[in-house]
């Protein structure tokens, strides 16, 4: 009895201290992870226009968009290329008009012919070296063979050495769409897997062609998706892209069950009318339930309100 008197009062204290909670039933679940990552628009028709020699890129440079075949796309000018022109000119004029000075002294009798011939051929050279400068001009400019999307690669006014890649035209056949992944969701994706794909007003659903087998210098794989048929996409335009990797087995519970302590998540369960917390990690959300990943059970009882009280063995008093 007189352990019993004893006892009493204890029981009363801790009951008084107990937290009152309302609590909910973990139940099973499983989870579809959705990963979003930009892709790029790419094209068997692409070709890289470089510069025909050396010289600065000047205009006119073409805005974003879709380009007609025969487009003017740059100009290259070599540095002395227009002084030149102008000296070639200028030395075919005086050429002819020496030419024609000495073929009237042989009307006269002054010139001999041997003059004459000289002064032809002097003529016809000064007429071949300006023509040769005038195709060097001509050469200046970057057409656009095709009709196509053109990305610059180099900035106004810069100045390239012959051969220097300037633009790139991709044009519209056969396109598909680029894109890079980290390893950890390459590693669950399967080739044939629709793909959420949006770009501006436009939404459709491409499938998975190809995964690289390994990362790239960036730390990424690439993946190669598939376009639908007649998209009004034009290479080198960039559009979103929704991978979803495959279900996993999770549990859910209430989101108001989930604590956060800092940047860790966890619950705390009913273990015979005491908490005890559960480390989590949560992987999605939706309508008021989180799906999560850590050890509990489909069937424990998991604390919803009045949790943020609440530490290990914590008194529970579950209210309905």
């Amino acid at each position: 009895m007189r352990y019993l008197v004893l006892l009493l009062p204890f029981l009363w204290i801790s009951s008084a201290w107990a937290v009152p909670v309302t609590v909910a039933i973990v139940t099973s679940s499983s989870w579809t992870q959705t990963v979003s990552v930009m892709g790029q628009v790419k094209s068997i028709g692409q070709i890289t226009l470089t510069a025909p020699m050396t010289g600065r890129v000047i205009g006119p440079f073409q805005p974003a968009g879709m380009l007609s075949a025969g487009a003017v796309i740059a100009h290259i000018d070599p540095p002395g290329l227009q002084a030149r022109i102008q000296a070639a000119r200028a030395q075919t004029d005086y050429a002819r008009i020496a030419l024609q000075r000495n073929q009237r002294l042989l009307r006269d009798g002054v010139a001999a012919m041997a003059t004459v011939d000289s002064s032809r051929v002097a003529w016809q050279q000064a007429i071949a070296n300006y023509r040769a400068l005038q195709a060097e001009q001509s050469d200046q400019s970057l057409i656009a063979p095709f009709a196509g999307s053109i990305d610059y690669l180099v900035a106004p006014g810069a100045v390239v050495m012959a051969g220097t890649p300037v633009a790139t035209l991709s044009g519209r056949g056969e396109p598909w769409v680029a894109s890079l992944v980290p390893p950890q969701t390459a590693f669950h994706l399967t080739a044939g897997s629709p793909v959420h794909l949006q770009a501006g007003h436009w939404q459709g659903t491409g499938r998975i062609r190809s995964i690289g087998r390994s990362a790239r210098q960036s730390g990424l794989v690439s993946v190669v998706i598939a376009l639908p048929a007649n998209i009004p996409l034009l290479p080198g335009e960039w559009i979103s892209v929704r991978l979803r990797v495959p279900k996993k087995q999770a549990v859910a519970v209430p989101v108001a069950a989930v604590v956060m302590h800092g940047a860790h998540a966890l619950v705390y369960v009913d273990d015979h009318g005491h908490a005890q917390s559960v480390p989590v990690k949560v992987v999605g959300t939706e309508h008021g339930v989180a799906r999560i990943i850590g050890h509990l059970k489909a069937g424990e009882q998991v604390v919803m309100s009045g949790n943020t009280r609440l530490s290990n063995q914590t008194p529970l008093e579950i209210r309905k």
